[in-house]
């Protein structure tokens, strides 16, 4: 799809696809930008959570997709009563280490652990493998791509990794991830994931830690 290509919205305005996914992109760049930089000191304080909601409720209606659909609804939430205590910024902090892909204790390599935002919640109980379609995605703790494809296919799974479809039962995050997962082909998977889930194909999305339980 080229710059020129053009749909229109619900008002009818043309709508440049190229240009939204770009800004969508810039917008999450900046909040993990802003979130990198509350957590510099590994902690969350009141004027820094009010900071981060006012950014959210300011940019998140101009990007209607995930992330940012989540954390206004998250914010929102968290902000009802007007007051943001210890234990609302500690989950605060969640949001922003898992849009950071920051783990608590930081492991000494280069891969950090993944976030788990979109994760469904609770997670099914319990997985069903039998021409089950399995999409793959980041890197796992448990293995290899291949052998994590092993394991699936040995308990009558479809394993792939490639983009998830209509067809698609589950998808599997890895628990490593790059810091900049979101702009990455994880964070594309995960989006489009997400927005099929939201569709109501029945596409489940789970962490290698639920996924590992059954295997």
């Amino acid at each position: 799809m080229n710059e020129s290509t053009t749909f229109c919205d619900d008002n009818g305005q043309p709508v440049r696809l190229f240009h939204r996914a770009n800004n969508a992109a810039k917008a999450v760049d900046q909040l993990v930008g802003i979130c990198t930089g509350i957590l510099a000191d590994g902690e969350v304080n009141a004027n820094e959570a009010a900071f981060f909601a006012e950014w959210v409720r300011t940019h998140a209606p101009a990007e209607p997709m995930w992330p940012f659909t989540d954390i206004l609804s998250r914010v929102e939430r968290i902000f009802a009563d007007g007051v943001c205590d210890e234990e609302e910024r500690a989950e605060l902090k969640e949001v922003m280490q898992a849009l950071c892909g920051f783990a608590a204790e930081p492991l000494p390599t280069s891969a950090t652990l993944s976030t788990t935002l979109p994760l469904c919640v609770p997670q099914p109980q319990p997985l069903l493998f039998a021409d089950q379609q399995f999409v793959v995605t980041g890197k796992f703790a448990y293995g290899a791509r291949t052998a994590v494809f092993e394991a699936i296919s040995a308990l009558g799974g479809l394993p792939t990794d490639t983009a998830p479809t209509r067809a698609t039962n589950y998808l599997v995050v890895g628990v490593f991830a790059s810091r900049d997962w979101v702009n990455t082909s994880h964070g594309r998977k995960i989006e489009k994931a997400v927005d099929l889930r939201d569709k109501g194909t029945g596409i489940r999305i789970i962490s290698e830690e639920h996924w590992k339980q059954f295997v």
